[in-house]
């Protein structure tokens, strides 16, 4: 059986002590300290990469004193990480032909098959180690980052003219201005919530900051008084009754229309009016006279678009249009500092009902035109928000017609009943959990 002879002869051969010669022994332990080289590179490269930015400054804020030079690497992200490809590159090539010269040089004499059978056995260890090593330092890549920065740092300044040569025929940079390393939204998101918990801030700071960053993702539809609520006047109305609705509304600027609300010439402000009711002007191109050029927006509209291009014009209403070109609605600055800071109520808002309340036999009576993603986290529930923008259009989607009062609806554990309706549109609605046991009835 010459083949297992032939392997047992290399066996023995490699353990003779007398065969251990010095260039040997040399070679064996430059294999150990490449290998050791090459680990060192994936960890500090799978760090780096896997890094979220958010971790490392929450770290920092935690006195991690490792933190600070680690967000410097990955602000210096092109460069750190070019340094370290680069590491790693020369380290597996010397360890690759350090393998092949020791087999050359102890093997291939007995065995061509046995030679390239040990080569690749070989490197497929070590592709696996690598692999591995990989992996774990991505399950905890901000602490293996700090472990590994003095060792990317001295990486990054032996090869320093090689990484400057190669990002520069490559074009990129390690500039941080250029974005290489933006903080996104779920990190950002991330950092919030990891400093609520260790009460860097308070959970009505945190709210806030989700609000702000949830503007980019909230349309104008979503905040914006609909038209069935929107007060309007005619622009042919007297000075006196504009001047009652103004009163009564407690409104500093209103929308004026033309024949018909879809109509929309222009805003009247509270100041002008009363310029104009000092002026004895009381006739009926009295408020036309008076009107400020209304901005139109489409409902679609993203919420902070919005606030920029309000800020920017210097207004602070917009008539919301669907896209049919009607008036849909009606959105100003405090429908949106208030989708930031909550609910906002001046002294005009005294009596303003709230969007629900708590009832004695524990279930909760909302207004029909409470944001469905609100209903949602109050009730901590999952009705579809795609169908609908509010609960009362919920509903009516669900019931396929115009509910009478005390219908009800199932859906995720809750009984919605439809508490008032008027002029056809669906005012209060009440919801309460469904106990277990009615709940495998009604699935029963």
């Amino acid at each position: 059986m010459p083949p297992r002879s032939n392997s047992i002869r290399v066996c023995c051969a490699f353990l003779n002590r007398e065969e251990m010669n010095p260039l040997l022994i040399g070679l064996l332990v430059s294999l150990v300290i490449l290998v050791i080289l090459d680990f060192l590179a994936i960890a500090a490269r799978s760090g780096l990469q896997h890094a979220v930015l958010a971790r490392l400054l929450q770290l920092q804020e935690q006195g991690e004193s490792k933190a600070p030079p680690s967000l410097v690497l990955v602000n210096q992200l092109p460069r750190s990480d070019a340094g370290l490809h680069l590491a790693q590159s020369l380290t597996r090539f010397l360890l690759m032909g350090g393998i092949l010269l020791l087999i050359l040089q102890y093997v291939v004499s007995w065995s061509l098959w046995l030679a390239l059978g040990i080569f690749f056995l070989v490197g497929l260890v070590i592709a696996w180690s690598e692999w591995l090593v990989a992996r774990t330092v991505s399950r905890n890549a901000e602490i293996w980052l700090m472990r590994m920065s003095g060792y990317t740092r001295l990486v990054s300044i032996v090869f320093s003219p090689f990484i400057s040569l190669a990002l520069f025929f490559s074009g990129e940079t390690d500039n941080p201005s250029d974005g290489q390393n933006k903080v996104t939204e779920d990190e950002l998101i991330t950092l919030v919530d990891a400093s609520e918990q260790n009460g860097i801030i308070e959970l009505e700071e945190r709210q806030m900051i989700h609000s702000i960053i949830q503007l980019g993702e909230t349309v104008t539809r979503e905040i914006m008084v609909p038209r069935i609520d929107v007060i309007a006047l005619d622009v042919k109305a007297p000075l006196t009754e504009a001047m009652d609705k103004l009163i009564e509304s407690g409104f500093s600027r209103v929308p004026v229309f033309e024949d018909t609300v879809d109509n929309i010439i222009g805003l009247l402000y509270a100041k002008d009016l009363i310029s104009l009711w000092r002026a004895g002007r009381d006739h009926a191109e009295g408020l036309r006279d008076v009107l400020r050029e209304p901005y139109f927006v489409p409902e679609a509209k993203k919420v902070d678009e919005l606030l920029t291009e309000l800020q920017s014009r210097h207004v602070h209403m917009a008539i919301v249009v669907d896209e049919y070109g009607g008036v849909a609605g009606v959105v100003t600055l405090e429908d949106i500092i208030e989708e930031i800071f909550g609910e906002i109520q001046d002294e005009y808002d005294e009596n303003e009902e709230q969007l629900y309340q708590v009832q004695e036999d524990g279930s909760y009576l909302f207004r029909g035109r409470i944001d469905l993603d609100d209903f949602n986290e109050l009730m901590n529930s999952n009705l579809p928000v795609d169908e609908a923008d509010t609960l009362g259009g919920f509903l009516y989607m669900r019931f396929g017609h115009v509910p009478i009062t005390g219908e009800q609806w199932r859906e995720d554990g809750l009984l919605l009943t439809v508490a008032q309706v008027s002029s056809r549109r669906i005012r209060m609605v009440r919801a309460q959990f469904i106990s277990q046991e009615e709940k495998n009835n009604v699935d029963g």
